[in-house]
């Protein structure tokens, strides 16, 4: 089973957005689990791979997170905005 865990700079990304958006989020990533995997099913929630190994999840009109595979956990790097995320890809080298 699939489990999903936090960077200290996704987390504090997620303190910093307004509480219906924090709740969004949290649900969002409660939910990557059960879909990661399934076309279908993540369709629904918004997922898509960016690079190789390198995917996003939509919370939102205007809130992405950012996460890598390894193994049998999902690890949500970076969650912001979209230009964040533009920033955030340039930063890797992607």
């Amino acid at each position: 089973m699939l489990r999903v865990a936090l960077t200290r700079r996704a987390c504090a990304a997620i303190q910093k957005l307004p509480p219906d958006v924090q709740a969004a989020c949290l649900e969002a990533l409660r939910e990557l689990p059960k879909v990661f995997g399934r076309p279908h099913a993540h369709a629904g929630i918004g997922v898509r791979q960016l690079r190789a190994g390198l995917y996003e999840v939509r919370i939102g009109l205007a809130v992405r997170a950012v996460f890598v595979r390894s193994a049998d956990v999902l690890e949500v790097q970076m969650v912001g905005d979209h230009d964040g995320i533009r920033r955030y890809l340039q930063g890797r080298g992607v």
